[in-house]
Parts: C-alpha cells; sequence; structure tokens
C-alpha cells in the first residue's frame, strides 16, 4: 500500500485557501461588507415604507431604494478589488489522477464501491481518502484490467482479481 498522506495534505490546503474568498480587513472584504449592509439596509427601508403611509414616502423608498443599488454596485466591485486569496492554491489532482499517476495508469473508470454489500455505490471519490474497497476497470498500453483499489485511513493499495499487489512505479 502506498502512503497518500501529501496528496490528502494538498486537499487539506485548497479546501482552507477558499478561492474566491476575501480575506479579513482586505479592501476586497471591506467593500463587500459595506455593500451587504447596503443592500439589507435598502431592503428594510423599502418594506418600512410599504407599511407607512407618511407625506415622504416617495424620498424614503427612494433614498431605500438606491442605497440597496448602491450596495449590490459595492458587491460588484469587491470581486474586483485585491485580496490576499488571489493567489490561492490550485486544485490538486483527484484521487483517480492521483491513482493513475502512482501505479502508471493510462486511464482509470468504472469505479463502484464493494464495501459494506453496497447496492447504490457511489464512486471513487475525488477529493478524500474515505475507507472502503473500490471495484475500477484500469486501462494500460491498450489493455483492461478489473482491479480493485482498497483505502485504509492515508494508505492506498491498488490489487489484481487474483488479490496480488500492483507496485508503484517511479516517484510521484
Amino acid at each position: 500500500m502506498k502512503d497518500f498522506t501529501k496528496w490528502a495534505a494538498m486537499w487539506d490546503a485548497y479546501a482552507e485557501s477558499n478561492p474566491g474568498d476575501p480575506t479579513s480587513g482586505t479592501p476586497a472584504a471591506m467593500c463587500f461588507n459595506i455593500g451587504l449592509i447596503m443592500v439589507i439596509g435598502g431592503i428594510i427601508g423599502a418594506i418600512i415604507c410599504l407599511g407607512s403611509e407618511s407625506d415622504k414616502l416617495v424620498t424614503t423608498s427612494a433614498v431605500s431604494f438606491l442605497a440597496g443599488l448602491l450596495g449590490v454596485a459595492l458587491l460588484l466591485v469587491s470581486l474586483f478589488l485585491p485580496s490576499h486569496n488571489d493567489a490561492h492554491v490550485s486544485e490538486p489532482p483527484t484521487l483517480s489522477e492521483q491513482i493513475e499517476r502512482t501505479w502508471g495508469l493510462d486511464e482509470m473508470g468504472d469505479c463502484k464501491n464493494t464495501s459494506h454489500g453496497l447496492t447504490d455505490s457511489p464512486s471513487l471519490p475525488k477529493s478524500s481518502l474515505d475507507d472502503g474497497d473500490w471495484k475500477c476497470v484500469a486501462y494500460t498500453d491498450s489493455q483492461r484490467t478489473e482491479l480493485t483499489v482498497h483505502i485504509k485511513g492515508n494508505k492506498v493499495g491498488l490489487y489484481k482479481a487474483d488479490g496480488k499487489a500492483l507496485k508503484p512505479v517511479g516517484k510521484d
């Protein structure tokens, strides 16, 4: 079995980077927060104006509408302002891709979970190491082979139908 701890750590780092979320205290975050407050204020102001029969109804509703509109504009502008998460971690390879690289396979496909006698068997996970066994079809040099992917903790193993383990190739 091959240790996939580094691969799991790459996915953890990717998940923590939250691409698209502005870092607190940056111009993008401040603009987003102010815009959100203005939109909420505009909506609350419009609701209050609907229930009011005041002479100042037109002015109050116009101010509420403009505050909400300006808030929407600030929300949109925040997408283009600098944030420390702009240089986020790029998405790591999927579990299938990492298995293909590690064992020198051309392609993996048709993986079904065989653990716990599941009839509605999910595919091989994309970004996590879920314990279990998956029956997969692998392709190498125009050869089709049925394999079992076995995951236990941070270790992954590939086994042929006769139970013999496949050896990883080179360094990953």
